[in-house]
């Protein structure tokens, strides 16, 4: 259009033309082309500062924002959202430029929250259901029902760590492909185990009904430890989970005991790391904890009676410690509500005390914490309640928000996209009515969720 323009604008100035008895009708034409020419380029080209009446973007006006990475609050927001991610954080006036606007104004808009150690497939606290009987098929219905419940919360992503038959793989592909809705997910498969282990799928059955497909990856020495490993990210795995220890729940296993050699758990983290993978290690006795920090792992989960060394040891090698408070608060006290306090066996208050204690310990020496619940001891959608815990056991509301947000992204290795609210990062956004970081129990009651720029909530009318 542009070389078409040039040239009828030559033809009609030239001094042939002008000397014309037709000029006047020339200049006519000519008036008329630059007319047309205006109008078009103001259509094409909007003017500068004027209304970007956007039809492609969506609109945030937050009242007030949780700054994760500086530890603050920046009141009156405006978010601006196009192809899923934050392109543009701009001061609340500038609203008149946007059409549809989400008005926050009221409310205190924050990152969605990440929990890193989740069971989506189980219900352990709903004792009708015996997940050692369950057909393979079961555990992706629960865990789409548990998926909608956790996001509902607020929780835009989570690392779920053990499923068995690949229910998670399952469901997280059928997350990302808008079957179901649900957080964002990264998942391990079966967590691996030794013959006796915690969470062994044989130890509640006698030798003759031992099941042969080893759903519950049960593994000895390097090779078994290597085998199983590969065969975890070949089906498609995002991060490596081992019993570096026993448990609570499983059948002929102590807690605070070694399961995993420094040599098998040594082999995981190779095998996993050239993949690219993290490794995530259960782990409750102090023991167990520095073999496996020693030997590589990413994280440590639970944690329960970890001493000094074990601190030093995280902090040295940045290791990362998430510790289920809320899991160990409704096992002692809260699964049988018919139970007054009196009731609760002492040893069980002495064992949360210590959990605790524990927990402030390390948060006080600097270890990174990250928010784990170990969600499905509890009823899925209660992830938010451990925040009130972990402040009562010391931690300040905004390093409880930190470890849910920018710490738990970090942990993942996403923080690249999410963890907090910045230009190019996901949208992925939740909304309070007050402020958690005066009153952190706020968090409990979502009012709005986003992920990666869709409204999956909105009770603000």
């Amino acid at each position: 259009m542009e070389t078409n323009a040039n040239s009828l604008f030559l033809k009609y100035t030239s001094p042939k033309n002008i000397n014309s008895k037709y000029s006047i009708m020339g200049y006519n034409r000519i008036f008329s082309l630059l007319f047309f020419i205006l109008v078009l380029s103001i259509q094409i080209f909007p003017q500068q500062g004027k209304s970007l009446k956007s039809n492609n973007a969506q609109v945030i006006h937050a009242g007030v924002m949780i700054d994760v990475e500086k530890g603050r609050v920046v009141n009156d927001v405006l978010l601006v959202i196009e192809k899923k991610k934050i392109v543009k954080i701009d001061k609340g006036s500038e609203k008149t430029k946007y059409n549809d606007v989400i008005d926050l104004s009221e409310y205190t808009v924050l990152p969605g929250l990440i929990d890193c150690h989740a069971h989506l497939t189980y219900n352990y606290y709903d004792k009708s259901i015996d997940a050692w009987e369950l057909p393979a098929a079961s555990f992706g219905i629960l865990g789409a029902i548990n998926a909608k419940k956790t996001l509902q919360a607020g929780f835009t992503t989570v690392r779920n760590l053990h499923a068995n038959y690949y229910s998670d793989v399952a469901l997280r592909d059928a997350i990302n492909s808008n079957w179901t809705e649900g957080p964002r997910m990264y998942v391990s498969g079966a967590a691996l185990t030794i013959t006796g282990g915690h969470a062994a799928w044989g130890n509640w059955m006698s030798p003759q009904l031992e099941l042969r497909q080893n759903p519950g990856s049960v593994v000895d020495g390097e090779n078994e430890v290597r085998k199983e490993v590969r065969k975890h990210i070949k089906n498609g795995v995002n991060v490596i989970k081992l019993m570096a220890t026993g448990g609570f729940g499983t059948t002929g296993t102590i807690p605070g005991a070694t399961s995993f050699t420094f040599e098998e758990i040594r082999t995981a983290v190779e095998e996993a790391e050239k993949r690219g993978l993290k490794v995530a290690a259960h782990a409750h006795g102090a023991d167990g904890i520095k073999n496996a920090i020693k030997a590589g792992v990413h994280s440590i989960e639970h944690a329960t009676f970890l001493d000094k060394e074990s601190i030093e040891l995280m902090i040295k090698h940045k290791v990362y410690l998430t510790m289920d408070l809320l899991a160990a608060h409704w096992d002692l006290f809260e699964e049988d509500q018919d139970y007054s306090d009196k009731e609760i066996d002492l040893d069980n208050k002495e064992m949360y005390e210590k959990l605790t204690n524990n927990f402030n310990l390390a948060y006080k020496e600097g270890v990174k914490m990250a928010f784990g619940t170990d969600s499905g001891i509890y009823p899925h959608g209660r992830n938010a309640e451990q925040f009130n815990l972990m402040v009562k056991a010391g931690m300040t509301e905004i390093d409880a928000i930190k470890s849910a947000t920018i710490i738990a992204a970090e942990l993942i290795g996403i923080e690249d996209n999410t963890g907090s609210i910045e230009e190019g990062k996901w949208a992925d956004i939740i909304a309070v009515k007050g402020n958690p970081l005066e009153d952190i129990t706020v968090l409990e009651n979502v009012e709005f969720i986003m992920r990666e720029g869709k409204v999956h909530k909105n009770n603000i009318k």
